[in-house]
């Protein structure tokens, strides 16, 4: 039997009420985890959903898929396509506050808690070292995060050239994305912050950058990611959430560690450009 991954989905989704509360665990790890479904084996999901192999196979019958991989073959397609389903996920999470928030929240709650604390991972130290090194070398740093991952690009932009003065946030405003990019050479590095669906714009310039001989660093989902192909450093953060959009909370925590890591290899220019910096915000009553 054949089957899209919206349809799937909305398999899922509808027959939802009537599972029993073991299949409507693995009906949810399969909802807001498609991706992993795509990726991995019924042994695995199994495991990940906190359910047994069976309860994957029984859900499997139930769905009307004569085996798992059938089940999982519209999951895999979404992996080739990676076009945007806030639609059906919106209605996923409609669905869900019909039997109350409660529930909802507490998911919430927990999934952001665990995009950091994996995202901050200990062995995710070496790679923030690295990647600070990288930058704290760098002649210029450019910063780019289209679209939503704009939030973590300009926080990291905001708030590095409070205390450096080398660094440029590309933005797509008058047309002018091109021209931004244009003195982009091997002294310099570019940070990305890049997530499924992938921004083209944002692949483009990834790959210019490269073939200028810029050092990479990207904050993104995966070492096959296409902002992650020429990075000199990844960074993998986790972006999984059982609201309708992905998550940056962890792509912010690994922005605010890997400021911290700047500030300390900066040195006394640093302090003097935060001074002066301070000075300018009072003068002109930045803040109440």
């Amino acid at each position: 039997m054949e089957s899209r991954y919206p349809e799937t989905i909305r398999r899922l989704v509808d027959s939802f009420p009537t599972l029993t509360p073991e299949l409507q665990k693995a009906a949810r790890f399969m909802v807001e985890h498609p991706s992993e479904v795509g990726l991995n084996s019924m042994r695995n999901i199994a495991r990940d959903a906190g359910v047994k192999p069976a309860t994957i196979s029984r859900l499997t019958k139930v769905l009307g898929f004569p085996e798992y991989e059938s089940l999982r073959e519209p999951f895999r397609q979404r992996l080739r396509t990676q076009s945007p389903e806030y639609s059906t996920k919106l209605q996923v999470v409609q669905k869900r506050g019909k039997e109350g928030d409660r529930s909802l929240f507490a998911d919430l709650r927990a999934q952001e808690m665990a995009n950091v604390e994996q995202s901050l991972a200990e062995e995710t130290l070496p790679v923030l070292e690295a990647a600070a090194q990288t930058i704290h070398d760098s002649r210029n740093v450019y910063v780019l995060g289209l679209r939503g991952a704009h939030a973590p690009a300009f926080l990291f932009y905001y708030t590095y050239q409070m205390f450096q003065d080398n660094s440029l946030l590309l933005e797509t405003t008058a047309g002018m994305f091109a021209d931004q990019l244009r003195g982009i050479g091997p002294n310099d590095s570019l940070l990305v912050v890049s997530f499924p669906p992938y921004t083209q714009l944002t692949i483009d310039a990834v790959d210019f950058a490269a073939e200028a001989g810029a050092k990479i660093i990207a904050i993104t989902d995966s070492v096959v990611s296409p902002a992650a192909t020429a990075a000199a450093q990844t960074i993998i953060t986790h972006n999984q959430s059982p609201s309708f959009y992905h998550s940056f909370t962890g792509a912010l925590a690994v922005v605010q560690a890997l400021i911290t890591i700047l500030v300390t290899k900066a040195g006394k220019d640093a302090v003097e450009i935060v001074q002066e910096t301070e000075k300018q915000l009072s003068r002109i009553s930045a803040y109440w």
